[in-house]
């Protein structure tokens, strides 16, 4: 039996409506869940054969000195910022038991001993300022001049010993500053 296929007629395409905006939708609360955890911190000692720090490539590399060339090899002393030179000095003395050599006031100083190196703690210091240990520090200025270094000013006398605080009674402290490529204090120490 054949099957009668119904003519339809074609019905023209409806106008297309309108669509009504939808306002943005607003954003779901956060659920409230756990905390996620956080990572562990590096360990401050590094497990026994792990290097702290890898690179492929040393961004500087290092050059062979030749016998007598000028090296900065003596660390003297270190300064530290102290927004509370008092509190400052029992912390240091009181709570590291740190030996407590002077004050000095003015101008608001104090130092002491870690071995042979002296922490100078004072309100006006930079952040922190390394101060190297030279046998002249006139030559030493020379030398460092030639490798396109530029001092603060001249080596001058920044201290006399008069009391044989910090060694030897009369001892002098000549000292010429300069700053490193960040701009960190960098000082040169003769002791006459």
């Amino acid at each position: 039996m054949a099957v009668a296929k119904a003519k339809t007629k074609k019905k023209p395409p409806a106008k297309a409506a309108a669509k009504p905006v939808k306002a943005p939708a607003r954003p779901k609360p956060a659920l409230r869940s756990a905390p996620r955890p956080r990572a562990e911190p590096a360990p401050l000692i590094p497990a026994a054969g792990k290097p702290v720090f890898t690179s492929a490539q040393p961004s500087v590399k290092p050059r062979a000195l030749a016998s007598g060339d000028f090296t900065l090899d003596k660390l003297h002393q270190v300064s530290l910022t102290a927004t509370n030179l008092d509190t400052a000095v029992e912390f240091y003395r009181d709570v590291l038991g740190l030996r407590f050599v002077a004050r000095l006031d003015p101008p608001g100083l104090a130092f002491f001993a870690i071995g042979s190196l002296r922490l100078m703690l004072s309100a006006t210091a930079s952040q922190a300022t390394l101060y190297f240990l030279v046998d002249d520090v006139d030559d030493a200025v020379r030398e460092l001049k030639k490798r396109g270094v530029s001092f603060l000013h001249p080596p001058r006398m920044i201290h006399r010993d008069e009391a044989g605080e910090f060694g030897k009674k009369g001892n002098e402290e000549w000292m010429a500053f300069f700053r490193d490529p960040s701009g960190n204090l960098l000082g040169l120490v003769e002791r006459r």
